[in-house]
């Protein structure tokens, strides 16, 4: 039960009650349940990702081990290795990062942010 747009690169990973945009890449050992995923502008050059790499950053899209749920995946996030993002009671106050807001219990993951490996959300 999940909708998969054209030009995603799934690599082993469970999707449930899920829509995954447009140039979404998702790694391996992910799961992702009841979330939305925007997808991608572009694809990452391979100079890009080694760049990245340099400074420590995650590509574009969900690396390997990630868990998340009930979420909203805006374009262009970049998401580390072993991120766990998950659904807060809907009474919790608001929370609002530079990365990510909490909203009515949902977690909203910014355009063009950064969620570094293993983060718990």
């Amino acid at each position: 039960r999940a909708v998969v747009a054209e030009g995603c690169m799934l690599r082993d990973s469970e999707i449930y009650e899920s829509v995954i945009g447009l140039r979404s890449i998702i790694g391996p050992d992910v799961c992702i349940k009841r979330t939305v995923v925007m997808g991608a502008d572009v694809y990452e050059t391979p100079e890009r990702k080694a760049e990245n790499r340099r400074l420590g950053q995650p590509n574009i899209g969900i690396a390997r081990g990630c868990t998340i749920e009930s979420a909203i995946i805006d374009k262009n996030a970049r998401i580390g290795e072993g991120v766990t993002i998950r659904a807060h009671p809907p009474e919790d106050e608001m929370v609002e990062t530079e990365s990510y807001v909490i909203r009515d219990g949902i977690v909203v993951v910014l355009k063009d942010a950064i969620i570094p490996d293993g983060t718990v959300i």
